[in-house]
């Protein structure tokens, strides 16, 4: 009996010195990981009991929970993890929206970190590293918003990403074409040197259509788009540079004055309807219009007409259905406003002894390109080429406009538009591109300074279905004009709440630009569903229509599928329904609703 005891004793021994030996440092005994971050005194057994007592056990004696407000409670620990999760859940959501939207806009094949795990091979996973929370939340919002770019798209797996349109698009055969008209397009925008210019440019005047095709197209170029931009007048295009291109003024005249007469071709064909989307017409006029621009060297001979050139060369690209071409229309764009800035075209044109006439079209083309710019750079997320701090350039009277544009094709948006540019929409561009994000309470106030600009008449989508295109056009535009602006103002806003208060939005500090995103969103969307019932031929083969109304329905259908217990006026998932029905009527003419469809309805 006594060997018995004595042999359990040993054996006991021997069992605590080794759960002692455990939790020795250097030969001194320690506290557990989570008592000694709580300063309370730890029996040293293992698990103790005091993480017995507490719940977490299974972290003793190493681990700690997480710290916090009631932390000292498991269940207030898990609440944080949880808490944390959503939020580093929702933050990788966003950015991977971000960077499918930033992609599409280099090229049609998806990211490679956006492939699915079927697609893409898996990497070895890397040793992970302690990553420690930063105390600044004000500097880490900030660098949120910063990186805020793009539209936000979510659906159940976290992914966002246009996929490549089953339509197969025309592709032009250029063997038709002289080698030489072919060779001196594929050198656009560069000039090669020794070029034979004279007969270079009768080879071109040799493929120009009848002359009453020409003034045929540019005819419905200035009635189904004069309503977006002013870029040229019938007076110039069909009553003085057609008659001269087609000899019957014996008057010279320049490459780039045959090249503004091809591309207005171009683009009235691409919006011909009478003709297929995306023709082989257009890219006719279009391959013509390359040749020609290089005949005169780009970067060294420039002039008005070269600036309009590139202008509607980039509205083509933007039109023409190829994805990739939409990279073509931001660097043509981003030319034609270097090219102004070179000849002083943002200097007022009084400066230069202009008058009359010549100093209204002046300053109405410079606010319609700069408006064109401040546009692209909201779609793109990148800075607009002319700053607004060297802009001299005045805008146009409304008795200039009376005096010359009574009458006119081009409606373009007058001088409310041009006020709204120079008022609301560099300030937006300024505020929501700039590096730095500026104070939440200077966005509110441009936010209320856009609403409290002079409004334009909402479309009630009673008008008759036969109203003058350009007209119905204008004033659907219009119509909508200021809720584009809100909408881009407070999208990045929108998503930094929908981020950081998964649960619910309205709690964030930015609770205002969620409900003024989302409301502008519906009206862009319903006003696009009304026009679209109108004009649904026309609208189809606008792409930035289906751009804008992209972005609206990411951020209807992000509350419909995330804050829908927010109980928005209107209903979320109403408005989203309504927005994936309209894509996918427009997404049987229209390459760019096809691709935003798919990834609406995913």
């Amino acid at each position: 009996m006594t060997v018995t005891n004595s042999t359990f004793l040993n054996t006991l021994s021997l069992q605590i010195r080794a759960q002692r030996s455990q939790k020795q440092i250097d030969g001194v005994e320690i506290a557990c990981a989570e008592c000694r971050r709580l300063k309370i005194k730890c029996d040293r057994s293992i698990p103790c009991g005091t993480c017995i007592k507490r719940g977490c056990q299974s972290l003793c004696p190493n681990g700690t929970i997480p710290p916090g407000e009631g932390s000292r409670f498991v269940l207030a620990a898990t609440e944080h993890l949880q808490g944390k999760m959503a939020k580093l859940e929702a933050r990788m959501h966003a950015l991977e929206d971000a960077l499918a939207i930033a992609q599409t806009e280099e090229s049609d094949v998806p990211h490679p970190l956006l492939l699915s795990g079927k697609e893409v091979k898996e990497e070895p996973v890397a040793a992970l590293q302690t990553v420690t929370e930063d105390a600044d939340a004000e500097a880490e919002g900030a660098s949120n918003l910063a990186d805020a770019l793009g539209t936000l798209y979510i659906d159940k797996e976290g992914f966002s990403r246009f996929f490549d349109s089953p339509r197969h698009l025309p592709e032009l055969d250029r063997s038709y074409l002289p080698p030489e008209i072919v060779h001196f397009s594929q050198c656009f925008p560069m000039t090669p040197p020794n070029i034979p210019v004279a007969s270079i440019k009768s080879s071109i005047e040799s493929l120009l259509p009848p002359i009453e095709r020409a003034i045929s197209l540019c005819d419905t170029f200035l009635e189904h788009l004069s309503w977006m931009f002013h870029i040229v007048s019938r007076k110039q295009i069909v009553d003085e540079l057609i008659p001269i291109v087609y000899k019957e003024k014996n008057l010279s005249y320049g490459p780039h004055d045959l090249a503004l007469v091809l591309i207005v071709c171009g683009i009235g064909a691409l919006v011909d309807l009478e003709l297929e989307p995306y023709n082989l017409e257009a890219q006719h006029y279009y391959q013509l219009c390359c040749a020609a621009v290089v005949l005169q060297p780009v970067l060294e001979q420039q002039s008005m007409v070269t600036i309009k050139v590139l202008h509607l060369m980039s509205i083509y690209n933007g039109m023409s259905g190829q994805e990739s071409n939409l990279e073509q229309s931001y660097a043509l764009l981003n030319l034609a406003d270097q090219v102004a800035l070179k000849i002083g075209f943002h200097i007022d044109p009084a400066m230069w002894k202009f008058d009359g006439r010549e100093v209204y079209d002046r300053r109405v083309y410079f606010w319609n390109l700069l408006s064109a710019t401040l546009w692209q750079s909201l779609v793109t997320g990148r800075p607009p080429a002319i700053l607004s701090n060297y802009i001299d350039t005045k805008i146009p009277t409304p008795e200039e406009e009376y005096t010359y544009q009574l009458g006119e094709v081009p409606l373009g948006f007058g001088t409310w538009g041009f006020r709204a540019s120079d008022e609301c929409l560099l300030h937006v561009v300024r505020a929501t591109l700039s590096a730095k994000p500026p104070p939440y309470e200077r966005v509110l106030e441009l936010d209320a300074k856009i609403r409290n600009f002079a409004a334009v008449p909402k479309a009630d989508g009673n008008g008759p279905v036969d109203e003058r295109t350009a007209l119905s056009m204008r004033t659907f535009v219009r119509s909508h004009y200021q809720d584009l602006m809100l909408m881009y103002l407070h999208r990045a806003y929108f998503t930094q709440a929908m981020t950081d208060y998964p649960s619910n939005p309205l709690l964030s500090p930015y609770k205002k630009s969620v409900i003024a995103a989302y409301q502008s969103a519906c009206f862009v969307l319903d006003d696009t569903r009304v026009q679209y019932t109108k004009k649904p031929m026309l609208c189809a083969r606008v792409w930035r229509i289906w751009s804008f109304a992209f972005t609206a329905a990411v951020i209807v259908g992000t509350v419909a599928t995330r804050g829908f217990h927010l109980n928005l006026e209107p209903p979320a998932l109403e408005q989203f329904a309504s927005a994936c029905n309209v894509f996918q009527n427009a997404a049987e003419t229209s390459n760019r609703a096809a691709k935003a469809f798919v990834s609406l309805k995913d």
